[in-house]
């Protein structure tokens, strides 16, 4: 089986009371960005239930986690996006956008 990879769910806050997720993998020249929220969030909350729905939307199998893909080219955010199923908030919630 593939290598499980080192993915983190990130919040910080632009400015009080604006927050914003981020995904980052751990790599040999250390932690690179995967991809951003573009707008932020009322709460620290909903910018994490977002970037915990953002992560899973990037695992196939969520039982096994993310794991490398040793044959193909990393899949980049938006695709894995258009593949992904019903969402579920990891304890957080779904996040309420708008």
């Amino acid at each position: 089986m593939p290598s499980l990879r080192s993915i983190a769910v990130t919040v910080f806050e632009d400015k009080e009371g604006a927050f914003r997720w981020r995904l980052v993998e751990l790599g040999e020249e250390g932690w690179q960005v995967l991809g951003q929220q573009a707008r932020s969030m009322k709460t620290y909350k909903a910018a994490m239930a977002g970037g915990l729905v953002e992560l899973q939307q990037m695992i196939e199998d969520l039982d096994v986690g993310p794991r490398e893909d040793e044959s193909e080219p990393e899949p980049e955010l938006e695709e894995a996006k258009k593949k992904s199923g019903a969402a579920f908030g990891f304890g957080f919630g779904l996040p309420k956008i708008g």
